[in-house]
Order: C-alpha cells, then sequence, then structure tokens
C-alpha cells in the first residue's frame, strides 16, 4: 500500500464552496475505485501554502487503471478549478499501511524533512518515504494530535497542522 496526498492553494475564493462541494463529491466517486482503500480531505489551521490536502490510501497501480482515469484520476476531474490553483502537489509515500483516521475533532501534524526520526517536541512522527509523483520532499511524518496537544506545536518551516474538512471514507 501507498499514501497519496494531494495539496492545495485554492486563490478564487468565489469559487472555494463549489470547489468544496465539487471536492466532497469527487472523495465518494473515488471511493467506488478498486485500489483506493480511504479517503479524507483538511485544511491547515495557519502557515504558508498549501491550504488544502485530501490523503487517500492506495494500491499504487490504480493510477494506471484505466476507471481511475475514467474518473477524473490524475486532475482531469478537477479541470475545471485549475485556475484557482496557486499551489498542486502530488506525492506518493511509502511507510505505513493505511493513512492514519483522523476524527472531526483531532488534527493531523505533517513535518517534511530528511530525517528518519522526525519529532515535534515530544511527539515521535511515523516517517514515511517519499517514492512517486513531485517529490516534494524526500520525507514526511505525520501523527494524529487531539486539540490539547496543539499548544505544544511550535510553528516551524516545513511542519503545518490541519483540520479535517471530511470524515475519513472507506469503500461500501
Amino acid at each position: 500500500m501507498s499514501i497519496y496526498m494531494v495539496q492545495h492553494s485554492f486563490s478564487k475564493p468565489e469559487w472555494l464552496q463549489e470547489w468544496n462541494d465539487w471536492y466532497a463529491n469527487n472523495l465518494k466517486v473515488f471511493m467506488t475505485i478498486p485500489g483506493i482503500y480511504t479517503a479524507q480531505r483538511f485544511q491547515a489551521l495557519e502557515g504558508s501554502p498549501p491550504r488544502f490536502m485530501a490523503v487517500y490510501t492506495v494500491d499504487p497501480d490504480v493510477f494506471e487503471s484505466k476507471i481511475y482515469l475514467d474518473n477524473g484520476g490524475g486532475g482531469k476531474a478537477s479541470e475545471r478549478f485549475r485556475p484557482a490553483y496557486s499551489v498542486w502537489i502530488r506525492n506518493l509515500f511509502e511507510g505505513l499501511l493505511e493513512v492514519p483516521k483522523v476524527a472531526l475533532d483531532q488534527y493531523l501534524v505533517i513535518k517534511d524533512g530528511d530525517n528518519p526520526r522526525m519529532r515535534v517536541n515530544d511527539l515521535t512522527l511515523d516517517v514515511l518515504q517519499t517514492t512517486g509523483f513531485h517529490q516534494t520532499t524526500p520525507m514526511r511524518g505525520i501523527k494524529v494530535i487531539v486539540e490539547d496537544q496543539l499548544k505544544d506545536i511550535p510553528q516551524e518551516e516545513g511542519l503545518t497542522i490541519y483540520r479535517p474538512i471530511t470524515a475519513q471514507m472507506k469503500p461500501n
């Protein structure tokens, strides 16, 4: 299994609701595609772009499948929103069998870097190795936290805290 992360910044606020509605439906469509096992969408609490992120557990062969491509995979379904993408980053990672579920009252800490033992204060992050697509970071640490832990997370380069926009979805 692989972890697929798509990060965006969206520059047209007048389109934002339409884009969010479209994306929520697109996640449901992706849950019908064999080879996609989980999907969840997030928004950054603060910080520099990218501000939005979708995270999937996938079989990496899914990206070459006809059903994935026919259902808008690879950015085909979102083409009408492309003029509003000021950032669009796609990375594929190895290191976990499945993306951790992030409840709607939890947060996902993401830290990019090259250290195979990533920490943020007392938190040890699960480290993923970048294996495909844009490969914008050699490694990415991830950790699910609760609200009480937010105060202990410092602002630092390469670190973003995301809150869920959707619950984690799985195929029916």
